[in-house]
Protein backbone atom coordinates (compact mmCIF):
# COMPACT_ATOMS: atom_id res chain seq x y z
CA UNK A 1 0.00 0.00 0.00
CA UNK A 2 1.50 3.54 -0.97
CA UNK A 3 2.25 6.06 1.43
CA UNK A 4 -0.88 8.24 0.60
CA UNK A 5 -3.17 5.16 0.89
CA UNK A 6 -1.95 4.20 4.45
CA UNK A 7 -2.13 7.72 5.72
CA UNK A 8 -4.95 8.54 4.37
CA UNK A 9 -6.48 5.64 5.63
CA UNK A 10 -5.32 6.24 8.77
CA UNK A 11 -6.94 8.90 8.99
CA UNK A 12 -10.75 7.62 8.29
CA UNK A 13 -10.51 4.82 10.62
CA UNK A 14 -13.19 4.63 12.78
CA UNK A 15 -12.93 4.10 16.65
CA UNK A 16 -15.58 3.05 19.16
CA UNK A 17 -14.23 6.36 21.36
CA UNK A 18 -15.29 8.62 18.15
CA UNK A 19 -18.27 11.17 18.53
CA UNK A 20 -20.72 9.47 16.50
CA UNK A 21 -20.55 12.72 14.37
CA UNK A 22 -16.76 12.41 13.49
CA UNK A 23 -17.42 8.55 12.67
CA UNK A 24 -20.53 10.11 10.31
CA UNK A 25 -17.84 12.38 9.03
CA UNK A 26 -15.29 10.12 8.36
CA UNK A 27 -17.76 7.48 6.22
CA UNK A 28 -19.04 10.47 4.21
CA UNK A 29 -15.57 11.34 3.12
CA UNK A 30 -15.02 7.42 1.66
CA UNK A 31 -18.72 7.11 0.25
CA UNK A 32 -17.99 11.06 -1.71
CA UNK A 33 -14.69 9.38 -3.07
CA UNK A 34 -16.67 6.67 -4.09
CA UNK A 35 -19.47 8.70 -6.11
CA UNK A 36 -17.01 10.92 -7.70
CA UNK A 37 -15.42 8.10 -9.15
CA UNK A 38 -17.80 6.80 -10.86
CA UNK A 39 -19.39 10.21 -12.61
CA UNK A 40 -16.99 10.20 -15.62
CA UNK A 41 -19.00 6.50 -16.68
CA UNK A 42 -22.27 7.50 -15.31
CA UNK A 43 -22.19 10.40 -17.73
CA UNK A 44 -21.33 8.48 -20.94
CA UNK A 45 -22.98 4.94 -20.18
CA UNK A 46 -20.37 2.73 -21.75
CA UNK A 47 -20.16 0.36 -18.23
CA UNK A 48 -23.86 0.53 -16.52
CA UNK A 49 -21.78 -0.42 -13.71
CA UNK A 50 -20.55 3.17 -13.24
CA UNK A 51 -24.65 4.28 -12.68
CA UNK A 52 -25.05 1.54 -10.24
CA UNK A 53 -21.75 2.29 -7.91
CA UNK A 54 -22.82 6.10 -8.36
CA UNK A 55 -26.40 5.10 -7.21
CA UNK A 56 -25.21 2.99 -4.57
CA UNK A 57 -22.50 5.32 -2.68
CA UNK A 58 -25.69 8.12 -2.75
CA UNK A 59 -28.18 5.61 -1.31
CA UNK A 60 -25.61 5.23 1.05
CA UNK A 61 -25.22 8.60 2.37
CA UNK A 62 -28.55 8.73 1.94
CA UNK A 63 -29.04 5.84 4.84
CA UNK A 64 -26.25 7.48 6.68
CA UNK A 65 -28.03 10.46 7.47
CA UNK A 66 -31.14 8.60 8.30
CA UNK A 67 -28.98 6.62 10.62
CA UNK A 68 -27.04 9.26 12.63
CA UNK A 69 -28.57 12.22 11.39
CA UNK A 70 -29.34 13.39 14.89
CA UNK A 71 -25.79 13.78 15.39
CA UNK A 72 -25.64 16.83 13.04
CA UNK A 73 -27.35 19.67 12.46
CA UNK A 74 -30.77 20.19 11.58
CA UNK A 75 -29.57 22.79 8.51
CA UNK A 76 -26.75 20.23 7.51
CA UNK A 77 -29.14 17.38 7.40
CA UNK A 78 -31.67 18.79 5.34
CA UNK A 79 -29.13 20.34 3.06
CA UNK A 80 -27.19 17.74 2.06
CA UNK A 81 -30.23 14.96 2.11
CA UNK A 82 -31.68 16.90 -0.60
CA UNK A 83 -28.69 17.22 -2.86
CA UNK A 84 -28.51 13.40 -2.67
CA UNK A 85 -31.62 13.24 -3.26
CA UNK A 86 -31.66 14.86 -6.63
CA UNK A 87 -28.65 12.98 -7.95
CA UNK A 88 -30.18 9.70 -6.94
CA UNK A 89 -33.49 10.56 -8.69
CA UNK A 90 -31.72 11.15 -12.12
CA UNK A 91 -29.23 7.79 -11.43
CA UNK A 92 -32.30 5.38 -10.44
CA UNK A 93 -34.74 6.49 -14.05
CA UNK A 94 -31.21 5.21 -15.78
CA UNK A 95 -30.79 2.30 -13.47
CA UNK A 96 -34.29 0.93 -13.96
CA UNK A 97 -33.78 0.96 -17.76
CA UNK A 98 -30.39 -0.75 -17.57
CA UNK A 99 -32.05 -3.55 -15.45
CA UNK A 100 -35.37 -4.07 -17.76
CA UNK A 101 -33.15 -3.94 -21.06
CA UNK A 102 -30.39 -6.72 -19.67
CA UNK A 103 -33.48 -8.75 -18.16
CA UNK A 104 -35.66 -8.36 -21.75
CA UNK A 105 -32.40 -9.30 -23.67
CA UNK A 106 -31.71 -12.37 -21.27
CA UNK A 107 -35.22 -13.44 -22.00
CA UNK A 108 -34.77 -12.97 -25.71
CA UNK A 109 -32.22 -15.37 -25.97
CA UNK A 110 -34.49 -18.28 -25.28
CA UNK A 111 -37.40 -17.00 -27.96
CA UNK A 112 -37.59 -18.00 -31.70
CA UNK A 113 -36.02 -15.53 -34.36
CA UNK A 114 -39.14 -13.56 -34.87
CA UNK A 115 -39.71 -12.83 -31.32
CA UNK A 116 -36.32 -12.03 -30.71
CA UNK A 117 -37.21 -8.70 -33.18
CA UNK A 118 -40.04 -8.08 -31.40
CA UNK A 119 -38.28 -7.67 -28.21
CA UNK A 120 -35.10 -5.90 -30.03
CA UNK A 121 -37.21 -3.19 -31.12
CA UNK A 122 -38.45 -2.81 -27.86
CA UNK A 123 -35.58 -2.56 -26.50
CA UNK A 124 -34.28 -0.22 -28.66
CA UNK A 125 -37.52 1.85 -27.49
CA UNK A 126 -36.42 2.04 -24.37
CA UNK A 127 -32.71 2.55 -25.22
CA UNK A 128 -34.12 5.81 -26.80
CA UNK A 129 -35.04 6.69 -23.19
CA UNK A 130 -32.44 6.14 -21.18
CA UNK A 131 -30.49 7.83 -23.73
CA UNK A 132 -32.65 10.69 -22.92
CA UNK A 133 -32.51 10.38 -19.00
CA UNK A 134 -28.65 10.64 -19.86
CA UNK A 135 -29.13 13.88 -21.24
CA UNK A 136 -30.78 15.07 -18.11
CA UNK A 137 -28.26 13.34 -15.49
CA UNK A 138 -25.20 14.99 -17.61
CA UNK A 139 -27.30 18.47 -17.58
CA UNK A 140 -27.47 18.38 -13.42
CA UNK A 141 -23.69 17.15 -13.33
CA UNK A 142 -23.21 20.15 -15.71
CA UNK A 143 -24.88 22.78 -13.53
CA UNK A 144 -23.53 25.21 -10.97
CA UNK A 145 -25.71 23.73 -8.17
CA UNK A 146 -24.35 20.56 -9.10
CA UNK A 147 -20.83 21.21 -8.73
CA UNK A 148 -21.52 23.61 -5.28
CA UNK A 149 -23.16 20.91 -3.76
CA UNK A 150 -20.08 18.54 -4.15
CA UNK A 151 -17.56 21.33 -3.16
CA UNK A 152 -19.30 21.76 0.19
CA UNK A 153 -20.21 18.56 0.91
CA UNK A 154 -16.56 17.78 0.57
CA UNK A 155 -16.20 20.65 3.09
CA UNK A 156 -18.16 19.04 5.26
CA UNK A 157 -16.11 15.34 5.09
CA UNK A 158 -12.62 17.07 5.64
CA UNK A 159 -13.02 19.49 8.89
CA UNK A 160 -13.29 17.46 11.97
CA UNK A 161 -16.51 18.52 13.84
CA UNK A 162 -18.06 20.48 10.72
CA UNK A 163 -22.30 20.56 10.67
CA UNK A 164 -22.19 18.74 14.23
CA UNK A 165 -25.24 19.12 17.07
CA UNK A 166 -23.44 20.97 19.85
CA UNK A 167 -23.58 18.69 23.47
CA UNK A 168 -25.84 20.65 25.85
CA UNK A 169 -24.37 18.04 28.59
CA UNK A 170 -21.03 16.30 28.51
CA UNK A 171 -22.51 13.23 29.25
CA UNK A 172 -25.14 13.07 26.84
CA UNK A 173 -24.41 9.43 24.80
CA UNK A 174 -22.38 10.63 21.74
CA UNK A 175 -19.55 7.92 21.14
CA UNK A 176 -20.18 5.67 18.70
CA UNK A 177 -19.60 2.76 21.82
CA UNK A 178 -22.46 4.29 23.18
CA UNK A 179 -24.44 4.77 20.62
CA UNK A 180 -24.04 2.25 18.05
CA UNK A 181 -25.63 -0.83 19.77
CA UNK A 182 -28.89 1.14 19.99
CA UNK A 183 -28.94 2.13 16.48
CA UNK A 184 -28.01 -1.28 14.97
CA UNK A 185 -30.91 -2.91 17.45
CA UNK A 186 -33.35 -0.37 16.23
CA UNK A 187 -32.46 -1.15 12.68
CA UNK A 188 -32.66 -5.20 12.94
CA UNK A 189 -35.88 -4.75 15.53
CA UNK A 190 -37.50 -2.82 12.23
CA UNK A 191 -36.90 -5.88 9.87
CA UNK A 192 -38.35 -8.23 12.71
CA UNK A 193 -41.31 -6.54 13.03
CA UNK A 194 -42.62 -7.74 9.54
CA UNK A 195 -43.19 -11.53 11.16
CA UNK A 196 -46.62 -9.66 12.14
CA UNK A 197 -47.40 -9.47 8.20
CA UNK A 198 -45.20 -12.46 6.43
CA UNK A 199 -45.50 -14.68 4.64
CA UNK A 200 -48.88 -13.50 3.12
CA UNK A 201 -47.50 -10.03 2.34
CA UNK A 202 -48.15 -8.29 -0.67
CA UNK A 203 -44.94 -7.14 -3.07
CA UNK A 204 -45.55 -3.52 -2.01
CA UNK A 205 -44.83 -5.06 1.60
CA UNK A 206 -42.06 -6.60 0.84
CA UNK A 207 -40.23 -3.64 -1.25
CA UNK A 208 -40.91 -1.95 2.14
CA UNK A 209 -39.01 -4.74 4.03
CA UNK A 210 -36.51 -4.90 1.32
CA UNK A 211 -35.63 -1.33 2.09
CA UNK A 212 -35.52 -2.07 5.85
CA UNK A 213 -33.15 -4.45 5.27
CA UNK A 214 -30.93 -2.25 3.03
CA UNK A 215 -30.49 0.17 6.07
CA UNK A 216 -29.90 -2.59 8.14
CA UNK A 217 -26.92 -3.69 6.16
CA UNK A 218 -25.63 -0.31 5.49
CA UNK A 219 -25.48 0.43 8.91
CA UNK A 220 -23.48 -2.99 9.70
CA UNK A 221 -20.92 -2.38 6.90
CA UNK A 222 -20.32 0.91 8.11
CA UNK A 223 -19.43 0.11 11.32
CA UNK A 224 -17.72 -3.48 10.57
CA UNK A 225 -14.34 -2.65 10.69
CA UNK A 226 -15.14 -1.75 14.60
CA UNK A 227 -17.78 -5.18 15.32
CA UNK A 228 -16.81 -8.34 16.16
CA UNK A 229 -15.82 -11.13 13.57
CA UNK A 230 -19.83 -12.46 13.85
CA UNK A 231 -20.83 -9.61 12.36
CA UNK A 232 -19.59 -10.43 8.60
CA UNK A 233 -21.23 -14.22 9.39
CA UNK A 234 -24.52 -12.34 9.96
CA UNK A 235 -24.08 -9.68 7.15
CA UNK A 236 -23.79 -12.60 4.53
CA UNK A 237 -27.30 -13.62 5.57
CA UNK A 238 -28.94 -9.74 5.76
CA UNK A 239 -27.46 -10.08 1.99
CA UNK A 240 -28.93 -13.15 1.22
CA UNK A 241 -32.39 -11.64 2.01
CA UNK A 242 -31.51 -8.98 0.42
CA UNK A 243 -30.77 -10.32 -2.85
CA UNK A 244 -34.00 -12.26 -2.72
CA UNK A 245 -36.00 -9.34 -2.25
CA UNK A 246 -34.40 -7.17 -4.60
CA UNK A 247 -35.30 -9.88 -7.62
CA UNK A 248 -38.58 -9.57 -6.47
CA UNK A 249 -38.83 -5.92 -6.31
CA UNK A 250 -36.93 -5.76 -9.75
CA UNK A 251 -40.03 -8.31 -10.83
CA UNK A 252 -42.50 -5.50 -10.30
CA UNK A 253 -40.45 -2.64 -11.49
CA UNK A 254 -40.36 -4.59 -14.82
CA UNK A 255 -43.75 -5.74 -14.70
CA UNK A 256 -45.50 -2.43 -14.10
CA UNK A 257 -43.23 -0.61 -16.88
CA UNK A 258 -44.06 -3.02 -19.67
CA UNK A 259 -47.75 -3.12 -18.51
CA UNK A 260 -47.27 1.25 -19.20
CA UNK A 261 -45.63 1.22 -22.50
CA UNK A 262 -47.96 2.50 -25.38
CA UNK A 263 -48.52 1.88 -28.92
CA UNK A 264 -46.89 -1.42 -29.37
CA UNK A 265 -47.11 -3.49 -32.54
CA UNK A 266 -49.55 -6.92 -32.00
CA UNK A 267 -46.04 -8.35 -32.31
CA UNK A 268 -44.85 -6.47 -29.45
CA UNK A 269 -47.50 -7.13 -26.68
CA UNK A 270 -47.72 -10.65 -27.37
CA UNK A 271 -43.89 -11.23 -26.36
CA UNK A 272 -44.28 -8.58 -24.13
CA UNK A 273 -47.70 -10.69 -22.19
CA UNK A 274 -45.00 -13.76 -22.45
CA UNK A 275 -42.09 -12.01 -20.86
CA UNK A 276 -44.50 -10.89 -17.89
CA UNK A 277 -46.34 -14.48 -17.65
CA UNK A 278 -42.34 -15.71 -17.39
CA UNK A 279 -41.63 -13.46 -14.41
CA UNK A 280 -44.69 -14.30 -12.54
CA UNK A 281 -43.82 -17.75 -12.79
CA UNK A 282 -40.30 -16.84 -11.36
CA UNK A 283 -41.80 -15.15 -8.66
CA UNK A 284 -43.81 -18.38 -7.17
CA UNK A 285 -40.24 -19.75 -6.83
CA UNK A 286 -38.82 -16.47 -5.58
CA UNK A 287 -41.25 -16.68 -2.90
CA UNK A 288 -40.81 -19.90 -1.50
CA UNK A 289 -37.11 -18.93 -1.41
CA UNK A 290 -37.84 -15.86 0.73
CA UNK A 291 -40.03 -17.94 2.96
CA UNK A 292 -36.99 -20.25 3.83
CA UNK A 293 -34.04 -17.92 4.15
CA UNK A 294 -36.86 -15.71 6.50
CA UNK A 295 -37.31 -18.70 9.01
CA UNK A 296 -33.46 -19.14 8.55
CA UNK A 297 -32.72 -15.32 9.50
CA UNK A 298 -35.05 -15.64 12.61
CA UNK A 299 -33.09 -18.95 14.03
CA UNK A 300 -31.62 -18.03 17.63
CA UNK A 301 -27.53 -18.98 15.77
CA UNK A 302 -28.49 -16.31 13.45
CA UNK A 303 -29.47 -13.80 15.92
CA UNK A 304 -26.96 -14.20 18.01
CA UNK A 305 -24.38 -13.23 15.29
CA UNK A 306 -25.46 -9.98 15.72
CA UNK A 307 -25.92 -9.76 19.79
CA UNK A 308 -22.02 -11.22 19.43
CA UNK A 309 -20.78 -8.32 17.20
CA UNK A 310 -21.18 -5.67 19.62
CA UNK A 311 -19.53 -7.70 22.23
CA UNK A 312 -16.28 -5.60 21.79
CA UNK A 313 -17.61 -2.19 21.87
CA UNK A 314 -16.54 -0.96 24.98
Amino acid sequence: MAADDKKRKKKTEIHPTDPMAEAGRKIFARQIRRMKSHEAGSRTGEDIEAVHQMRVAIRRMRSLFRLIGAHYRRKTVTEYERGLRDIARALGAIRDLDVLILDLQDFQTALPPDSQGAIAQVVAMLDDRRSACRVRLNRLFDSKRYARFVRRFQRLSKGSGRGARTLKRAETPHQVRHVLPLLLHERLARVKAYDTVLPAAEDRTLHALRVEYKQLRYALEFFQPILGRSAGRFLGQVKAMQEILGRINDIAVFTAYVNSLEDLSPEQAVVLQHYISARDAELVGLREQFNEAWTRFNKRTTQRLFSDSMLVLR
